[in-house]
Parts: structure tokens; C-alpha cells; sequence
């Protein structure tokens, strides 16, 4: 008989899968995963496991440190692989066949652990010891004593190292037939880096600055500090940037993406790796945040930020941790959780038999159902600028209006080259086509069709054909805003109420030029509807949590000082209501939000009288004495209260 141990954790499965059966799948969005070490392996049957299971994009790791997984001219050869195979070569085209992008995984800088039987690569690591190639902390010590870190890492202000990341990561848009190169490690190890005789050097050189007590005068709060964390930083920006132009020179649609450090701040400060900036200047095509947790909450609000932050300048694909999670119902749980917060999709961490392998059926049954071509990333370039009454006070931030008119100024494509002056058959048709639009504008649809002449004279080498629509985040269709069919660029203001809840604004199309097509979508950031009245009601709320905050500086509150011991609790009515209380001591005073204990005085008002008493614009005896005022507790405390406002 089977043991009715073993059936808990399938009967648990089931009830997970079937309690996920709400979860729905979303066309236009990246679905990958990151293997670790892609060597001696059956790339066909990955490739095929991938696309049956709704997947478009793959992410193996075929370099580290100075070392590659591949016949390269540039790294030696990791022990354990085939010299007589091209796995790489072979994962590429089986991607091709079975519709992956293939995108290479380089961990950049930090190095392979080196056994020590392995003498040709422990003799390795001494040359670049003795060349000064790899980094130390402020103790001069090497990253590999360091026991959280272990490895040695390449300096990156070493010039030798920098030509050794350039040509590992070129190399492989220029030798194989990839869909990307992926950054990951684009960083220092830990804040506690790189204080190298070398970096000192060159510091020096390349800011300007003058050193007398290294690495002292750059540390913590020193006058130099702040130069030398930009410095680092720029390190590895300038780094990026020449990378990414040079891969963009040798194959325009190849992707240049990051594995990037989940905490913003920390990652900028400490590890060098300022990736917001990087996305905003362009400098990357897409970014996959590492946003590791078990916590979905946690999930959402990291992400989040980071999608405020970079302005959807660069579509933005969540890292998933599935090596942290226990089944499968948790990881649907936060691809839906990251579609919800805005991620144009996700990368799970990582391939492999004991997690993401077994749960692919899962997910195909759920989030991963449809197709989910076209791709984000390698779409027209376009911009969103919102206005109009939806953005008006007391809407901020991403939140508008519901209901209030929501103007949405888009642009998408290319400027068109300029057309010859004497060309006055382009010019006619040009004129004739602003003409239609002014004349038709209680057509939309017609009107989206902005410059129909000069396609025609431009012979359509550009041409864009598509439709504008407003939809959920998880990728359902809201509104349809209208088709569009123009050459080079489409550039309209589109009107309409602004729906409640999340929603954004999708352009889904395909671009034609000599070359072929190709589908795209293109998203604006996410916006948030709210109803007026709730958004009054939560400013007014966070003027009151801020003036509450601020009580103890208030002279009033200093007066009242006199009564003390006393505890006050504050409770505002209406839609923005909510408690408060202050603790008053001789020489003291404490305030916070909620409910506390045992309080001497109770004051009940509504929001805005609350905030009219705390601007000066009322006095607690006006408001009592107007019934706008209840306040509970003895008689003398009251009058004592009363009095200490009124100036009596």
C-alpha cells in the first residue's frame, strides 16, 4: 500500500495548482530563465522544453572571469568541457530552430574557484597576481581570503582587464549567431573595493585628485570620498557604454542586457553599479533586476521602485528566484505578482532538474498558456507625456484621476531623413495630408495616419502599421485607441477617461523595411486610477501624518508642556481619517500613528478641521465652541487645553 506520507505533497500540488487556476497568461513579454554552467549539455531537448512551455528567451552562462565554456579566442578553456564540441554553437542554433533568444550570460570580473590540482590555472592566477591585475580591500588583502567573497576578481581600472572583458563579450556577437550578450558581476564584489596600488594610480590620474593617506583620504566621510565612488562608478559605466557600441557597430539588433543588483542604492554606493542610469541613457536594451525573495510583497515593492525609477526607458524583466521558492504555485504566484507591478517579464533563476524543470507543466497550464511573442526589447524607440485634467492636483506621481480626461502625447519611430527642397510633388503630398487631418479630426482612426504623403515620397523605408490600445497590466484590453499605418515615425495626442485601477498605454505593431518585418509592443509606465475624492482624502491624510510627525517643534504643543504628563490621542473622521496620538513629558514629546493606551485627552474632529488647527487656521476653542470639536477627559484638563489655544 502507498504510504500516505507520499501523497500529502502531490494532494498539496494539486490544491496549489488548482487555487492558481485564476492565473492568466499575457502576450508581449519576455518568459526566460539563466542556467548555470552550459556545458555537456543536450541543447536541442532544452530548446524544445523551452518553447513547448510557452518560453521565448534563454540565458546559459558560457563565460567567467578569464575563462569560457566555448572554443574562444580570447579566455582559456574551463576544465570539464569537450575541447571536440562548440556547445555554444550548438545552443545557438537550436535556439534558432525552436524560436529562443539566446542571450549569453558572461559573469564579468570575478573568476572561477581554482582547484588546486589545476596547476596550469593556479600559475594563471599568479601571473595576474604578479601583473597587478586583481583587486584588493582596503587592507591590501586579495578577494579570494575574503570568506564572502572567495573568488579573485579582476581589477576593473586595469587596462589589460578592460581590453579582457571588451574582446570576451564582443567576441561572441561577432563569432556566433546569438540574440544578446548578458552582463552579470558588472560590478565591484562589495564596497570594501578596489584599493589596488593600480587604482590608486590611476584615480589620481583620471580625476585629478591628490592622495596623501591611502586609502584613508577616500573612505567614509572623507573630502574625496564622494569623487571616489563616482569613480568607480564610472568605471564601470564607460565600460558598458564602449561594450555596447561596439556590439551595436558589429550587429544592430544584438541585445545588450544586465543581471542587475536588486537594491538600487546599495548597489550604486557600494557596488558601482549605477544600472538606473544606465537604462535611462540607453546604454543597455533591457535590464533583469535579480529580485531574488520568497516574499511577494517584498517582490512587488522592489520592483516598483525600480520601474519608477528607470521610467520604462528600457523594458524591465523581473529576476525570480525559483531556487528560493518550494513549488510551483509560488513562482506563478509572482510572475503574476511582477506582471501586476509592470515588468514587461521575467527570467527565472534558474534551469535546473530539481526546481524550474519539473514546474514547467505548471506554468504552461497557467501563466505561460499563450504566446507570448512579439518581444519588448528591440522595438521602435518611443516616449509618453501625460496631461490634462487626469493629471491635475490632486493626482501625482504615476496616480491620475479616474473619469478625468487623460491626454496621452505619444511618439514612436524614427525622424525621417529630410526630403530634397525641390521636391514639390513630396511637399504637395505632405501639405495635402496635414490638410486631410485637420479636416477629419471627428475621425480618429483616419487622423492616425500622420504623414501618408511623405511615406509615398519616401518610397516606405520605414514603415510602421499597428494599433494603440490602453490595457491592464496583465495584458488585458481596456480601450482600443486606434490603428496607425505611417512611415518613419507616428507621433499623435490621443484623449480619453482615464480608467480606475492600473493601466497603460500599449502599442502593438510591426515594423517593414527592406530588411523584412517585425512585431513589437511598446509600453508606457504604469499608471494608477483613482477616484478624486480618494486621492483628496490620502493627500490631506499625508499632510496630517507629516504635520503630526512635526508636532513637538510646534509652539502650541511646547505650551501645552505645561500639563505634562499628559497623552493625546487625535482622531480624524471623514475620508481621510485616521488616529494619532502625542506623549508629553517635561522637556519632551513623542507622537505616532494609530491608537495608544490610557490617553488623558481625546480630540475628535474631522481631517480638515485637523489640518486647519494645525496650520493656524482655527483654534481648538472655535471649533468646540462651533461643535466641530469633541474632546473627552476631565473638565480641567479640557479648560486647561482650550485656554493654552485660544491665548486666554
Amino acid at each position: 500500500m502507498r504510504s500516505r506520507l507520499a501523497i500529502i505533497p502531490v494532494l498539496a500540488l494539486l490544491l496549489a495548482i488548482a487555487s492558481s487556476a485564476a492565473a492568466q497568461s499575457r502576450r508581449g513579454e519576455l518568459r526566460g530563465a539563466w542556467m548555470s554552467e552550459g556545458y555537456d549539455r543536450d541543447w536541442p531537448a532544452i530548446m524544445q522544453s523551452l518553447h513547448d512551455n510557452g518560453f521565448n528567451a534563454f540565458f546559459p552562462n558560457f563565460s567567467i572571469g578569464n575563462m569560457a565554456l566555448y572554443p574562444s579566442k580570447v579566455l582559456a578553456a574551463v576544465p570539464g568541457g569537450d575541447p571536440g564540441r562548440d556547445e555554444l554553437a550548438e545552443a545557438a542554433q537550436a535556439a534558432r530552430a525552436n524560436g529562443i533568444e539566446l542571450h549569453v550570460w558572461r559573469i564579468n570580473w570575478a573568476l572561477q574557484r581554482t582547484p588546486k590540482e589545476l596547476l596550469d590555472q593556479a600559475e594563471r592566477l599568479l601571473r595576474l597576481e604578479a601583473e597587478g591585475r586583481l583587486q584588493r580591500d582596503s587592507k591590501g588583502q586579495l578577494a579570494r581570503d575574503n570568506p564572502d567573497v572567495e573568488v579573485d576578481w579582476l581589477c576593473p581600472s586595469h587596462p589589460e582587464n578592460r581590453k579582457l572583458e571588451r574582446d570576451a563579450m564582443l567576441e561572441l556577437v561577432r563569432d556566433y549567431d546569438v540574440a544578446g550578450i548578458h552582463f552579470d558581476y558588472m560590478r565591484f564584489p562589495g564596497g570594501d573595493y578596489c584599493f589596488c596600488d593600480g587604482c590608486k594610480e590611476r584615480f589620481q590620474q583620471q580625476t585629478g585628485a591628490t592622495v596623501t593617506t591611502w586609502p584613508d583620504d577616500v573612505m567614509g566621510d572623507s573630502a574625496l570620498a564622494g569623487k571616489w565612488r563616482q569613480w568607480r562608478r564610472d568605471l564601470m559605466t564607460s565600460l558598458v557604454e564602449e561594450i555596447a557600441d561596439a556590439a551595436h557597430a558589429i550587429e544592430p539588433d544584438v541585445s545588450v542586457s544586465l543581471a542587475a543588483w536588486d537594491d538600487i542604492e546599495d548597489g550604486r554606493e557600494e557596488y558601482g553599479q549605477d544600472w538606473i542610469a544606465w537604462a535611462r541613457d540607453g546604454l543597455l536594451d533591457f535590464v533583469c533586476p535579480m529580485d531574488y525573495t520568497t516574499d511577494t510583497e517584498h517582490l512587488t515593492e522592489h520592483l516598483t521602485e525600480q520601474l519608477s525609477l528607470t521610467r520604462s526607458a528600457i523594458p524591465l524583466y523581473a529576476g525570480l528566484g525559483a531556487s528560493r521558492l518550494k513549488s510551483s504555485f509560488d513562482l506563478i504566484e509572482q510572475i503574476e505578482a511582477a506582471r501586476a507591478a509592470g515588468a514587461d517579464g521575467f527570467v527565472v533563476f534558474s534551469y535546473s532538474n530539481r526546481k524550474l524543470v519539473p514546474w514547467l507543466p505548471d506554468l504552461r497550464a497557467t501563466v505561460t498558456a499563450t504566446d507570448p511573442a512579439p518581444m519588448p526589447h528591440g522595438s521602435p524607440p518611443a516616449s509618453f507625456a501625460f496631461s490634462g485634467e487626469a493629471v491635475a492636483p490632486p493626482a501625482e506621481a504615476n496616480r491620475v484621476i479616474a473619469g478625468a480626461r487623460l491626454e496621452a502625447e505619444i511618439a514612436l519611430g524614427w525622424e525621417p531623413p529630410a526630403l530634397p527642397e525641390d521636391d514639390s510633388a513630396a511637399a504637395a503630398a505632405q501639405a495635402g495630408a496635414m490638410l486631410e487631418r485637420a479636416l477629419d479630426v471627428r475621425d480618429p482612426v483616419a487622423a492616425y495616419d500622420t504623414r501618408p504623403g511623405l511615406a509615398a515620397a519616401l518610397g516606405d523605408e520605414e514603415r510602421l502599421t499597428g494599433r494603440v490600445v490602453v490595457e491592464s497590466p496583465q495584458g488585458a484590453t481596456r480601450l482600443l485607441l486606434g490603428p496607425f499605418d505611417t512611415a518613419y515615425q507616428f507621433s499623435r495626442t490621443l484623449g480619453f477617461p482615464a480608467p480606475k485601477g492600473a493601466f497603460r498605454i500599449a502599442i502593438y505593431g510591426t515594423l517593414r523595411n527592406a530588411a523584412g518585418s517585425r512585431d513589437f509592443v511598446v509600453r508606457s509606465p504604469l499608471l494608477i486610477g483613482v477616484a478624486k475624492e480618494d486621492l483628496q482624502a490620502e493627500a490631506l491624510r499625508a499632510d496630517l501624518e507629516k504635520l503630526a510627525a512635526s508636532a513637538c517643534s510646534r509652539p502650541e504643543v511646547a505650551r501645552l508642556s505645561a500639563l505634562a504628563p499628559l497623552v493625546i490621542q487625535l482622531h480624524a473622521t471623514g475620508p481621510a481619517g485616521g488616529d494619532w496620538w502625542l506623549v508629553l513629558k517635561a522637556e519632551d514629546c513623542d507622537t505616532g500613528a494609530g491608537l495608544i493606551e490610557s490617553p488623558d485627552l481625546t480630540l475628535i474632529a474631522s481631517a480638515a478641521d485637523f489640518l486647519s488647527l494645525a496650520r493656524g487656521g482655527t483654534t481648538p476653542k472655535v471649533l468646540w465652541e462651533t461643535g466641530k470639536l469633541d474632546i473627552a477627559g476631565s473638565d480641567q484638563t479640557i479648560a486647561r487645553l482650550i485656554a493654552l489655544y485660544s491665548g486666554e
